[in-house]
């Protein structure tokens, strides 16, 4: 017996030939075994050993093994175990010859072998038996290769599903992807009224020109899949015109196309289900096996999560899309409102000033002073719709910083000194620290003045006469790397413990500030950490009523 596996048959074509496994010792039955495999067009391969029959199965498409009684007996319990256990060799069917009609039956049983010839070997005998074992591996291994190529179909389906969040493109790419893949006449997808998915309808049909399946009467319908879910199971039909169950005849096949076998997959999810997938032959009866309904729940059941998960995305994208909408609206009605309040408070505003200069002659002195409030209510009324315009811009995200390289110590400067006018009407002082080092950041100049006059200008408001607002600016090298940390900070009457969570609110106002009736609309604090975050900033507040309170902004260095 050679010891390497050795064809005993060359052909020209070697993706069509299949081999046979030959482990036989006896030399006589060896002889016949070969023989009879050739005339049934079989390579046959010797094999010595085991390792040699493994090897043999997973370099060559083996169709048939023979053994010989000598040679099970030689091979121990554990090597039996292990062949069975192959998994290649377990699909394989044995044949196991014995001369002398002697056989040992737990040997067979631990190598898996139901197939023998015994006593006094005949060809012809042979022939049929090795004949009748091949035409059945060959059986098992064309359904096993109509299987694969089915499951690559089915797969490729639930991609495509995977892929689109459109329903109505769900249902086109099942109902045509399954008649393709089964081979069917028609197809047919309906759901129920349900608010979990859309309303859809798809049909597809082999011969475009031929009519679509009919619907199912929706009553029918819903108890049939309800009642085929309950079961876990699907609604087969292979012969209509034979109905084996009072389920097999609710579908309407009285009409054309008239199908003549059908398979009906309900659509659900959770317990409740929401439609069904109809597929249908004409041209015949038609067993289905397991594996074919077994694909088509897989991919029912694919397509019931997609319409679910779309149909929910898309709700979700119309919300998206109504939200922008009225987001823009919002936004084009605070600019058309900003631009009509604008235009008569200027005309207000300076004639105002027109009649305090005396130009429309001599004011007496009652009068010039309540032009004075209105004159403050203007400006107050003016800061009120730039602040909404802000915030506006900030929402739409029109309002981006324009970088540019800033010296805070020069920015926090111009700052101080245009509201050293107001702090001085109120005995209120305001002392700028001098910086070490340059104060050097990068950003919109216009923005980050915003910024530092809102904080100062709340600062001088909120402080008592004979009080004080200090500015300092320091430069703050650490791991994360340098900022430039600014505090203002005043010895005002401070903010409430339990209000500071809130203060970067929109309109919110502490509630000592509006108990002391000061004036503000706020949303300077809300304006300010928008702008700070624009710029990769931090902004934090200490304070404590009565106690005054610094606001530190900290701001990533050039």
């Amino acid at each position: 017996m050679p010891t390497a596996l050795l064809p005993q048959e060359e052909t020209s074509d070697a993706a069509d030939v299949q081999y046979a496994v030959v482990a036989v010792r006896n030399p006589d039955l060896r002889a016949t075994a070969e023989t009879v495999l050739r005339a049934a067009g079989v390579v046959p391969l010797q094999a010595a050993d085991e390792h040699q029959s493994i090897r043999a199965v997973q370099e060559h498409d083996v169709v048939l093994g023979i053994v010989d009684a000598e040679m099970l007996a030689s091979v121990r319990p554990e090597q039996l175990r292990r062949l069975r256990q192959e998994p290649l060799i377990a699909g394989v069917p044995i044949l196991l010859l014995s001369g002398n009609g002697q056989l040992d039956i737990e040997a067979m049983v631990r190598a898996g072998i139901t197939h023998f010839a015994s006593g006094r070997m005949v060809d012809e005998d042979l022939t049929n038996r090795v004949a009748l074992l091949l035409a059945g591996s060959r059986a098992t291994r064309r359904r096993r290769i109509a299987a694969a190529r089915l499951r690559e179909k089915t797969r490729a389906v639930s991609a495509a599903l995977r892929a689109t969040n459109d329903p109505g493109q769900m249902a086109a790419l099942v109902v045509q992807g399954l008649g393709e893949a089964f081979g069917a006449c028609s197809v047919r997808m309906d759901t129920f009224p349900d608010e979990r998915v859309p309303k859809l309808t798809a049909s597809w049909n082999r011969v475009p020109e031929a009519a679509d399946l009919p619907q199912v009467p929706l009553p029918d319908a819903v108890l049939l899949c309800s009642s085929l879910w309950d079961r876990e199971t699907v609604l087969r039909v292979e012969d209509h015109l034979c109905p084996g169950t009072v389920e097999d005849t609710i579908l309407p096949t009285g009409t054309p196309p008239h199908p003549r076998t059908s398979v009906l997959a309900p659509l659900a999810h959770g317990d409740q289900v929401f439609g069904y997938v109809w597929i249908a032959g004409t041209a015949g009866a038609r067993r289905w096996s397991r594996t074919e309904l077994s694909l088509i729940q897989h991919v029912c059941g694919n397509l019931a999560h997609g319409l679910l998960q779309g149909h929910l995305i898309t709700g979700q994208r119309e919300v998206v899309t109504r939200l922008r909408e009225l987001d823009q609206a919002k936004t084009d009605f605070v600019a058309t409102v900003n631009h009509e309040l604008r235009t008569p408070l200027t005309s207000i505003t300076g004639y105002l000033e027109l009649i305090l200069d005396g130009s429309g002659g001599e004011v007496p002195p009652h009068v010039a002073q309540m032009l004075d409030i209105v004159g403050r209510n203007a400006v107050r009324l003016n800061q009120l719709i730039s602040d909404l315009l802000t915030i506006s811009r900030a929402e739409a995200q029109t309002n981006l910083p324009s970088v540019e390289e800033i010296d805070l110590g020069e920015l926090l400067s111009s700052v101080a000194a245009a509201l050293a006018p107001a702090a001085a009407a109120n005995a209120i002082t305001v002392r700028l620290a001098p910086a070490a080092a340059p104060l050097l950041v990068d950003g919109d100049k216009a923005q980050l003045e915003q910024v530092f006059t809102n904080l100062l200008s709340n600062a001088v408001k909120f402080t008592l006469p004979d009080g004080y607002v200090e500015v300092r600016g320091v430069v703050i090298r650490g791991e994360a790397g340098t900022r430039v940390r600014v505090e203002v900070a005043d010895n005002g009457i401070g903010i409430p413990a339990a209000d500071i969570p809130k203060l970067f609110q929109r309109f919110f106002r502490a509630s000592n500030a509006a108990a002391a009736a000061i004036p503000g609309t706020g949303l300077g604090l809300a304006i300010v950490q928008d702008i700070v975050h624009r710029h990769g900033g931090e902004l934090g507040i200490d304070s404590a009523a009565g106690r005054g309170t610094t606001v530190t902004v900290s701001l990533p260095a050039r």
